[in-house]
C-alpha cells in the first residue's frame, strides 16, 4: 500500500491504495481499482527519483517522485506505514537507470494555450457539464462548444 499524490496549482489528489491492475499502452497507461484511479501519459514522465527524507521524529519518508521534461513534479508515490518497506531497496535497484549523477537536461515548457470560451454559451456549458458521467467526456464536450478547457 502506498499514497499516490498528484497536484498542480489548482488541486491536490491523494489516494491510498495499491497500484494493481496496471494497463499500459503506447499513448496512455492506467491503474484503476477501488482505491486508485490513475490515467497517465508516460511520454510526460521524463525523470523519476527514489527519495529518502529524514524526518524530525527520526523516521524516514520514502517516495518515488516523477518529473516532466521541464522539471516539474507530475506524480509522487509515498510509502505508508502499511507498505512493505523491506522491498524498497529492490524497487530502487530494479528501476534504477545508469548513469546516475548527470545534470538533468530540462526543456523549457511551451506556453499554455490561451483560454477560448464563450460567455453566451455559459448556460449550455453548465447543462452539458451536468450530463458528464466520466472525466474523459470533458474535452469532447468543450470541443463541441468550440471552447477549450481553460475557456470552459
Amino acid at each position: 500500500e502506498v499514497m499516490a499524490l498528484t497536484r498542480n496549482d489548482s488541486c491536490v489528489i491523494e489516494k491510498t491504495g495499491v497500484y494493481e491492475d496496471y494497463r499500459g499502452g503506447p499513448h496512455a497507461a492506467l491503474v484503476v481499482n477501488d482505491d486508485i484511479d490513475l490515467r497517465m501519459f508516460p511520454r510526460h514522465w521524463t525523470f523519476a527519483f527514489a527519495v529518502e527524507k529524514s524526518l524530525s521524529d527520526g523516521g524516514l519518508r520514502r517516495s518515488v517522485q516523477v518529473l516532466d521534461a521541464a522539471g516539474d513534479a507530475v506524480h509522487k508515490i509515498f510509502l505508508t506505514i502499511a507498505s512493505v518497506t523491506e522491498e524498497w531497496p529492490n524497487l530502487v535497484q530494479d528501476l534504477r537507470l545508469e548513469p546516475q549523477g548527470s545534470p538533468l537536461a530540462l526543456i523549457a515548457r511551451e506556453p499554455t494555450e490561451a483560454a477560448k470560451g464563450d460567455v453566451a454559451k455559459a448556460d449550455q456549458l453548465r447543462a452539458e457539464w451536468d450530463k458528464i458521467t466520466d472525466t474523459h467526456q470533458f474535452l469532447q464536450m468543450v470541443r463541441k462548444l468550440k471552447m477549450n478547457r481553460f475557456g470552459a
